[in-house]
This record gives structure tokens, sequence and C-alpha cells, in this order.
């Protein structure tokens, strides 16, 4: 377990690597909660100038989002509880990711998906190669996009964010750092000298001002498609709907492969997840990082006692058939009443700070 994540510290860089490459890097209650830990003591250390986040050379994927699997053998043994407090650490990390004061760059090198974007994405640098890959697949399994993404997706440009985590669309490197996902982007066969680049930056120059240079050194702009930007127009006019239902009715009248697609995604996902998802990133709009987790933490809690999680598990990573009976056959068999009980604050939801006794 102590090998998941790796730390290290030098040359005024506190270093954490990614390293659980079987699993695609999957985030475990343990690497979550070292991570934040170690955040909370680098932020209090002089002689730790900045954060770099990378995964395991050799890795597959960045981070391919959380350890699910272990989180429905959790809720399949009647323990909510333990479930509860692997995503009360979760989102304490990806707070502290949020609220680190000091540059935190991410090396994304591969699938960026799920958890692995609360600890990535709200950094204030993220360098995506050529084999990087965005998406908020949560509502394919009986959950919404979480870990951040009710204040991140909602400040994508346009509707691109709802749509992303409505459809649990793939963003590649191209459609990354047009719409502010990454801010560099190199070639993967350069990460090491971005990496060597980076350890010799001059500090004296202040930690903010010398990464930024050093990765705009590096920063080359790729030769890369950006279906998603092509297609901003018509995901807005599409989109910019009242409800999901309304949003899947446009798309069937609009038709044409595209807009199929499109509805053949809806289609997949969980009715529930749908809704909250539009009404959580309806107001995620108005919310700060801080009060997007508490709602967010609120709304996990929620779905971890439906079984639309456990079914969408199943379907998805367990028995792998692709076939979810979901508790709700249609949008339209999700009334208001039951979004709204979805959104009821938990009394146990946890304090975000830097307060750790790990």
């Amino acid at each position: 377990m102590s090998d998941e994540i790796l730390f290290e510290e030098a040359g005024g860089w506190g270093i954490a690597t990614l390293n659980a490459p079987e699993r695609l890097n999957a985030l475990s209650h343990e690497m979550c909660r070292r991570l934040g830990a170690r955040l909370a003591r680098w932020r209090d250390d002089p002689g730790v100038r900045a954060v770099l986040l990378k995964a395991a050379p050799g890795s597959r994927a960045f981070c391919a989002g959380g350890d699910i699997r272990a989180l429905y053998d959790l809720r399949r043994a009647g323990d909510t509880r333990g479930a509860m407090a692997f995503f009360a650490d979760e989102y304490l990390t990806d707070w502290r990711v949020a609220r680190f004061p000091k540059p935190y760059v991410s090396l994304i090198d591969g699938a960026v998906m799920g958890g692995g974007v609360g600890i990535s994405i709200h950094g204030s640098y993220r360098v995506a190669t050529e084999k990087a890959l965005f998406a908020m697949p949560e509502c394919g399994i009986g959950l919404y996009p979480d870990v951040g993404a009710t204040y991140l997706l909602p400040r994508l440009k346009g509707s691109m964010g709802l749509w992303a985590g409505l459809t649990g669309a793939r963003l590649g490197q191209g459609d990354m750092l047009g719409l502010g996902l990454a801010t560099h982007t190199v070639p993967s066969s350069a990460l090491e000298q971005v990496e060597a680049r980076l350890r010799a930056v001059d500090w004296r120059d202040g930690p903010h001002e010398a990464v930024e240079a050093a990765l705009d050194s590096v920063h080359a702009v790729p030769d890369a498609p950006t279906p998603a930007i092509d297609a901003r127009h018509e995901i807005h006019d599409l989109f910019d709907r009242d409800g999901v239902e309304a949003i899947r009715t446009a798309l069937v009248a609009q038709g044409g492969d595209w807009a199929t697609t499109q509805v053949e995604a809806l289609d997949r996902n969980a009715p529930l997840s749908l809704k909250v998802t539009y009404r959580a990133l309806t107001l995620g709009r108005r919310l700060d990082i801080t009060h997007a987790l508490r709602m967010e933490y609120a709304l996990t809690r929620r779905f971890v006692e439906t079984g639309a999680f456990l079914e969408g598990v199943r379907a998805q990573i367990i028995d792998k058939d692709r076939r979810p009976r979901w508790p709700h056959p249609a949008l339209e068999s999700v009334t208001d009443a039951e979004v709204n009980a979805m959104f009821e604050p938990a009394s146990d939801t946890p304090a975000f700070g830097w307060e750790t006794d790990a």
C-alpha cells in the first residue's frame, strides 16, 4: 500500500508520483489520504517552493479515476461509512490542490478521469501530452461528476461543461488546451526533459514566475484535432436548454450523426444521474470550490445509498455487460421531488482546511 504513491523532496520541489499502474493509477483511499496530508505539510514547508504530480514511468494512464471496485465492495457489504470516509478524504485532498498557494504542476500523460481530475486539473499548471484524455464519465456508473467538477465544468466556455458532464465526452490534448483544462502541451517523448527543466528552475525569480517561465519555454502548440471546440456552437445551441429532457428533444429533432451520438450517450447513463448533474452544474456556476465540494459530499452520500451506483458499477466494471438496469427506466420517471431530496445537506459534511492528524 505504501508504494502506491511515492514522495520526494529535491531542489525546492515536492514531487508526488502515482504508482499503481496495474489499476491505471486509480486512487485508493490510502493514496488520497497520504497526498492530502503531504500537501498540508508542503504548504508550510519553506523548503518546498512548488509541487509536481506525475505518473510512474510506463503507466498506461495518468489517473483513470478512483478505485471504484473497492467502493463497490464496501457498499455491497453494507459499509456506507467506509465509502463516505473515502469520499471525505478525496474531496479534502481536491480542496487542498485547489487552494494550494504554491505552484502545483501536473504532467498529464494518458487518461485523466474522475478522481484523477480532482488531484490535477484544480492545480495551477496542467501539462498535457498527445496521450492525454480528459473525461468525467460518472453518469454511466450511477453517480455524477464530482471531485470539484461541479465548480470546474460550469466554468468551461459556453455549454461545454454541461455537455461533457452529461455525456461523459472524452477530450483530447487539443480540446484540453483550447478549453483551459490544460495550460501547456508537450510531446510525451519530451516529459523527461520537461521535468529536468522544472527541477533546474531558478527560484530567485519567484516560485510562480520561475515555474511559468520554465513551462512556457517547453510549451509546444500541438497539431491536434479539436472536435469539441469545432462543435462548440452546436453544443451550446443544443445543450443550452431548460432541463435534460429539453436537451434530448432538441438533439433528436436536430438529427444527423453527431446529434444521434449524443442521444445515445445520454441514453446509456442513469436518468437520476443526468437530472442531478444538470441541477448541480447549474448551481455550480454560483459556487466557489469549497461550497461546491460541500454540495458534492451531500450528493455523493445520497448516491451511495441508492441502487443506481451499485448497478452502474456492476454493469461497467464488475460484470462488464454494459447493460445497466437503472432504478429509473427513463428521464420522465425521475420526479422533481426525488432530485430535490438528493440535494438535502448532509449533517456529517467534513470541514475543508489544512489541519490534519495524518
